[in-house]
């Protein structure tokens, strides 16, 4: 019987956990300005990085200049 809707979504949600690496993932759902969405847009194709990498980073650098890195959870 093939799966439902409902189904496939939970499955897809299961995997989307987890990084390639295997580590576990948050969800984060955020709004930005046209103008940072764009350079972020323009920072992936550049950099040859994903979004989830670019805004990764972004925030280990900050967090790590602003001396509040506690590392990896």
């Amino acid at each position: 019987m093939p799966l439902t809707n409902a189904e496939k979504q939970k499955r897809f949600r299961e995997r989307a956990l987890h990084d390639p690496e295997g580590h576990l993932l948050t969800r984060l759902q955020v709004y930005l300005k046209p103008h940072a969405a764009a350079n972020l847009e323009r920072l992936a194709k550049h950099t040859g990085m994903t979004k989830t990498e670019l805004i990764d980073k972004a925030i280990n650098d900050l967090a790590e200049r602003q001396d509040c890195n506690h590392g990896d959870y």
